[in-house]
Formats: structure tokens, C-alpha cells, sequence
């Protein structure tokens, strides 16, 4: 789902892999963490992440289950928190740092 914001909530980008997906693929998807966690799809979707903002700038991107609306760029206000729920795709500049999920 593609949302284009008109107001200072930018244009978001939301996709998802159904989980029973995964499971017909007979891929690892929950290690037993709180949450559906897997650091295998984490990187794959960081990884489509990174790719995206070479040809569109986004003002950050977030990774993990059901995390639309978890946070906003102007709550992290350019920094990344050292304690993180989710996965987060932040720029600097021209550069986009990805902070995995810790915890």
C-alpha cells in the first residue's frame, strides 16, 4: 500500500509478507522472541529499503510485524534509539543507516 501524504506526514510505503507465506515457503519466520521476529526477513526488506532510496527519498522506513504507525521521523528526529522494537531505516543526508531490531 503506497500512502502520499499532502501535509508534513510525507508519502509512506507499507508492504507485508503474509506470515502463512512463509510457512508454505518452509522459511523460518519466528525464533520464540515477543512478537513475530525474524532477522532473516528484517534484512531482506532493509535491504529492499536501501535500494528504494536510491531512486526515492523517503524520510524513514520502518521493519517488523504490524509497525505502521509504531513511530514517526519527526519523533526520532534523525536519531536512531539504541533500544529498538522494530527495524528502522533512517537518512542522513544522502545516507540511509539501518538500525536492525534489539530487543
Amino acid at each position: 500500500m503506497a500512502i502520499r501524504g499532502g501535509d508534513e506526514s510525507g508519502d509512506w510505503l507499507d508492504f507485508y509478507v503474509p506470515v502463512g507465506a512463509l510457512g508454505h515457503a518452509d522459511l523460518t519466520y519466528w525464533d520464540g522472541r515477543p512478537f513475530f521476529r525474524s532477522d532473516v526477513m528484517d534484512e531482506w526488506l532493509a535491504a529492499i529499503g536501501t535500494e528504494t532510496f536510491q531512486s526515492a527519498f523517503f524520510n524513514l522506513g520502518v521493519i517488523g510485524f504490524e509497525v505502521s504507525g509504531c513511530t514517526d521521523a519527526s519523533t526520532l528526529a534523525g536519531r536512531l534509539p539504541q533500544r529498538r522494537d522494530i527495524g528502522c531505516l533512517l537518512p542522513r543526508g544522502n545516507v540511509l543507516g539501518y538500525g536492525a531490531a534489539n530487543s
